[in-house]
């Protein structure tokens, strides 16, 4: 293969992969709705309505102006493409399991610490196989104190949620929103804990290894 053929197909290559991202993007917006957390009917109103909507081009522009209502204007394909937005683009259970993996793979004391049972079982359950990785790195980080290492899931992925805001890993602030959505209205964590829990792995560190975990599961 001369350089010229190797040069064609890696643009191929990466025009598949950005047609990926827009097809998992276009259908995140078509079910905007599923992906927000039911304490934001202030802003979402009654659901049921969108959900019941039929398949089509209707369907499409009613959710494309729910979502510039919503979350602000549409991204640029190149916004998708980071970790971030890579991140932003799946359903509401899958991104919620990815940002609670993402606070513990920066704090792997955590898993460790983590002796009661709810809040252990609550952890398996939302991690799923990604769980034996993070206990495998769980002796890596300090311990935390009692009354956080009982903290469930959703905790843990506002905690996530602060990490990725403080490292910058989502720009664009439509995703930024449409993460947010996905999250509680009302903060079920301290507002000061990421300065209570300090990474302890750097957060797009921590996102790489998240994206690798997940890898077999992704929206694209």
């Amino acid at each position: 293969m001369n350089a010229a053929d190797a040069g064609a197909g890696s643009q191929a290559l990466e025009a598949a992969g950005l047609a990926r991202l827009a097809l998992a993007f276009q259908y995140r917006i078509d079910h905007l709705p599923d992906g927000a957390d039911a304490s934001w009917q202030a802003l979402t109103g009654d659901s049921t309505f969108f959900q019941q909507l039929p398949q089509g081009s209707a369907r499409r522009r009613v959710m494309l102006q729910l979502f510039r209502r919503w979350c602000g204007p549409l991204p640029g394909l190149q916004a998708l493409t980071t970790p971030g937005g890579r991140l932003a683009l799946q359903d509401r259970l899958q991104l919620l399991s990815r940002l609670c993996a993402l606070a513990l793979l920066s704090r792997p004391g955590v898993l460790r610490c983590c002796v009661e049972r709810h809040s252990r079982q609550s952890l398996e359950s939302a991690l799923g196989p990604a769980v034996d990785a993070l206990r495998d790195s769980s002796h890596e980080g300090p311990a935390v104190p009692g009354h956080v290492a009982a903290w469930v899931p959703i905790q843990w992925a506002c905690v996530g949620f602060a990490d990725l805001l403080h490292a910058g890993a989502l720009p664009h602030r439509s995703l930024r929103r449409l993460v947010r959505l996905a999250l509680p209205a009302r903060w079920p964590v301290p507002s000061r804990a990421r300065a209570m829990l300090p990474v302890h792995v750097p957060t797009h560190e921590a996102l790489l290894r998240m994206e690798n975990l997940f890898e077999r599961d992704a929206a694209w």
